[in-house]
């Protein structure tokens, strides 16, 4: 590491200025503990980043509330969209968040590396810093890491993208676009272009809808009915039971026929973005994720936490009030481990 970097010795490092991250820091600094949030733009950049009218169909509201941090500020109490806010309306709520509780979160501080040093320190290294800690606790969740299925043709093809970068419809308008995905994303893209794109929708399975399942990452909402009812009078032309063995230019190749068109959008979620730990032999699952102890501390890197959608023992607690719950307990445990170092 540069010796021309300003050292900073903390107790706690948080990696990522989202929802997780700042959650972090908000028990932290209740606890009295010296740490630090790391954010590679403003709190929340990421959701910032975002398609502003993108909804969160996350409640919102006093009687069904799925969306806030904190009880002491809840998004509700702000001028948002309900029952569901947008992406940008919740970009807004955690910058007030950071204010309202005062974290201590360095903007514009992208890591650049992190080591574990020989003593078992974390240390993290920014442009214009170098910080240590006993404790490292990450919190880059899954939006840095859209997830594209293993299929030849996709990787730098012009026609090809993914639904995280999807912002205007206007950007397809007289084109025929091709959306592969079956939850809330692909639904939403898919509606929201119709009138200006003739949309062709596939999925491996059935389409499931909340309705039918009760399982939150299904389809539902306000996107559920309407859906169903653009595929009945084929405004949306959808096939189920469809894989894709290959992309050839505008030129989309299943088993048994094609389809040429002029975008391909991937609505295919996210796996865990764990690219600032590059330099760590983590063993991830399936979706990137790193496996953690109940706590969510790696079983490989002692002190080593993950907090958020990366630290997710089942699919209730990936959504914002299921990680947020698990916060406390987490940060009660390294209070603990603090105690012996």
């Amino acid at each position: 590491m540069s010796s021309n970097l300003q050292k900073v010795n903390k107790e706690v490092i948080v990696v990522g200025g989202g929802p997780a991250g700042l959650k972090t820091a908000e028990i932290a600094k209740q606890k009295k503990l010296d740490y630090v949030v790391l954010e590679k733009g403003k709190p929340a950049q990421t959701w910032a980043d975002l398609r502003p009218d993108m909804l969160m169909l996350s409640p919102c509201l006093p009687q069904r509330d799925w969306t806030s941090l904190s009880t002491k500020l809840p998004i509700w109490k702000m001028d948002v969209q309900r029952p569901y806010c947008t992406a940008q309306q919740f970009a807004k709520y955690l910058e007030a968040y950071c204010d309202f509780f005062q974290l201590d979160v360095q903007t514009h501080q992208p890591v650049l590396k992190v080591e574990r040093s020989n003593d078992g320190q974390y240390v993290v290294q920014t442009k214009t810093h170098e910080y240590s800690a006993p404790v490292l606790i990450v919190g880059t969740g899954i939006l840095g890491n859209p997830y594209f299925p293993d299929i030849p043709g996709i990787i730098n093809n012009p026609h090809v993208m993914h639904a995280h970068f999807y912002r205007n419809k206007m950007d397809f308008k007289n084109q025929r676009v091709l959306i592969v995905g079956g939850g809330n994303s692909a639904a939403e893209t898919a509606i929201d272009l119709v009138g200006y794109s003739l949309v062709y929708l596939i999925t491996r399975d059935e389409l499931k809808f909340f309705s039918d399942t009760k399982k939150l990452y299904h389809i539902r909402g306000v996107y559920e009915s309407y859906l169903q009812e653009l595929i009945s009078m084929e405004i949306i032309r959808y096939k189920a039971y469809q894989q894709i063995t290959h992309i050839e230019e505008n030129v989309v190749h299943f088993r048994n026929w094609q389809l040429e068109v002029d975008k391909v959008i991937f609505a295919t979620g996210y796996h865990g973005d764990l690219k600032v730990l590059n330099n760590f032999k983590l063993r991830v699952n399936r979706k990137n994720f790193p496996e953690v102890t109940e706590r969510g501390e790696s079983i490989q890197y002692p002190r080593l936490f993950f907090v958020g959608p990366l630290f997710s023992p089942s699919t209730s607690t990936n959504v914002i009030h299921g990680f947020v719950k698990l916060i406390p307990k987490t940060i009660e445990h390294v209070e603990s481990l603090l105690k012996t170092c």
